[in-house]
């Protein structure tokens, strides 16, 4: 037996799987919405009785319980029919009054900054967006002076989003709307964690693990959203990425020539290493794998931690400037580390590229320059049952609605993320609970399930297995929370870009056979797509799905 098998029957993740979608409901299995259609039907039923009589009063209470029951009980996708016929008259009402549609305005916001916060003033001039050559300055007390911030022009909810520069460089993105603001950083990873060994893996699972822990454990997180963007990017780019990393590689000295040298490219072997220059001179674009993490902070609750920081949004930048730092230091020991916090023209790229996938290349072949804050939106964008199209490209958002409910293997989202070299965003996002609120929400929902199976037994129903495993998932729930796991609700979204039907018919063909081989099961977020799509593809953390 091979010590890589003998590690993964002793590990401690033996036997890990992921619940079922959650469907414990009001009453088996059924929302408040569906139970109150099927109430007001029951009512009316008996209204027809006692009014009608018999044989015309029952015929009408047969054919209202027939009917409320056809549109009330069945459940499709993980949505009731109730709730699919809302999401199609939404989509239809807003197709006729134009609203799915968006154009940016010409007239310019400004702002003004005070103690509470920010204050938008409409109808004002066009602010500029904060110097890259300038730092954020600091008073003679040591308190952050705000630049003036530049208007994300975004469509629908997201245009209220402000930029900030911080001390340091990095962007600040506020809503003075939900109160949250937004700091973003590039991060990658030291190894690759499919090659590693089966102990390596555990090791950084575990890791991971404690990392979350932490950051979910920060005051004021609202979400963490971890995405890993393929795109494609100029040759030219990777060329360049390829020149720094042999100047930072390690130097020593030639024994036969006695010069400095470094151990990396042509000074390895000269073939190599000219074959791939000229290879990524030839090439226009080059697939390559982006990653970012968004934090989200909530000013409502870090409101007396920012009031001693300075209070405003000084003192909410300050606070973030302690949260980045706390995240930096937990993120190493699992492999991953923060390259860099993105500058407002680096965020205003992602966002840029994300609406427009065929300006990746020219974006990229400006690195650091970036975007300015103001170009960072779409010109044209338009919102449809089940695509989102901005720029002449299509986009359509996935949420992964099942995880494998066997043996889950160790980095399965893998097949996700390498589905294929077409344009596509996996973002995770992971929510932090209350330990104490995640405890009490998982008794009522067992206390739930207890209730219904006692209703099922006096009605004579048969105890079915797949009811058994969602009790027994609720059970797994609350031993891991009393073991010390983090409480997180994770959601996972996937969004497919293409310029063509054709096209995306194809990418999405390679997504779900990767969804296949993972053991999961995805599911198109109709009639959500704008909202979908601002979650997965771009950086800013706004989770309304």
């Amino acid at each position: 037996m091979s010590t890589q098998t003998l590690s993964s029957e002793e590990s401690e993740w033996d036997g890990a799987r992921f619940g079922r979608e959650e469907s414990t409901g009001v009453v088996f299995g059924l929302d408040f919405l569906q139970v109150t259609f099927l109430g007001i039907g029951m009512v009316i039923a008996v209204v027809f009785v006692i009014a009608g009589g018999f044989p015309g009063g029952t015929l009408a209470a047969a054919g209202t319980v027939a009917v409320t029951g056809v549109l009330g009980i069945p459940r499709i996708f993980g949505k009731s029919l109730l709730k699919w016929v809302q999401v199609f008259a939404t989509s239809w009402s807003r197709g006729r009054t134009g609203q799915n549609e968006y154009m940016p305005e010409e007239e310019g916001v400004d702002v003004a900054i005070g103690d509470e916060g920010v204050q938008l003033l409409p109808e004002l001039d066009v602010i500029d967006p904060p110097k890259r050559s300038e730092d954020t300055p600091r008073d003679k007390k040591g308190r952050i002076v705000p630049p003036k911030p530049a208007r994300l022009m975004l469509p629908g909810e997201f245009g209220e989003l402000l930029v900030y520069q911080m001390p340091g460089g990095a962007a600040f993105a506020y809503d003075p709307t939900s109160k949250e603001g937004v700091v973003v950083a590039q991060i990658s990873t030291h190894k690759a964690f499919g090659l590693e060994s089966f102990d390596n893996q555990e090791a950084r699972l575990r890791a991971w693990a404690e990392a979350e822990a932490t950051i979910a454990g920060i005051d004021g997180v609202l979400r963490v959203q971890m995405s890993d963007q393929t795109t494609i990017v100029s040759g030219s780019a990777v060329l360049d990425h390829y020149d720094q990393e042999i100047n930072n590689s390690q130097v020593v000295e030639d024994p036969d020539t006695g010069e400095k040298v470094h151990q990396a490219g042509e000074a390895i072997d000269p073939f190599l290493h000219q074959s791939l220059v000229d290879m990524l001179s030839a090439a226009e674009g080059q697939p390559v794998h982006g990653m970012w993490m968004s934090i989200v902070l909530s000013q409502t609750k870090l409101a007396k931690r920012i009031h001693s920081s300075g209070r405003g949004i000084r003192g909410f930048m300050e606070t973030a400037l302690v949260a980045m730092g706390a995240i930096e230091s937990a993120l190493p020991e699992s492999g991953t580390e923060v390259v860099r916090w993105h500058s407002p023209r680096s965020l205003a790229a992602l966002i840029r590229s994300a609406f427009d996938p065929a300006s990746s290349v020219e974006i990229s072949e400006r690195g650091e320059d970036g975007v300015d804050v103001s170009a960072a939106g779409p010109m044209w964008a338009k919102d449809s049952l089940a695509t989102f199209s901005s720029e002449g490209a299509l986009h359509r958002t996935f949420k992964i609605s099942e995880f494998p409910r066997s043996q889950a293997q160790l980095g399965f989202l893998s097949g996700f993320i390498f589905s294929g070299d077409f344009r596509h965003t996996v973002s995770v996002y992971m929510k932090p609970r209350d330990i104490g609120k995640a405890l009490k929400t998982n008794e009522r929902s067992r206390a739930t399930w207890g209730t219904n199976d006692t209703i099922r037994q006096k009605l004579g129903k048969q105890k079915t297995r797949r009811n058994d495993r969602q009790i027994e998932d609720l059970d797994q729930e609350e031993e891991e929370l009393v073991r010390g796991h983090a409480a997180l609700k994770m959601t996972i979204l996937i969004t497919v870009s293409a310029f063509s039907e054709e096209e995306m018919d194809a990418n999405i063909s390679q997504l779900k056979t990767s969804a296949a081989r993972a053991n999961c099961e995805v599911r198109v977020m109709y009639g959500q797509q704008d909202s979908a799509f601002m979650a997965s593809a771009t950086p800013l953390g706004r989770l309304s799905v």
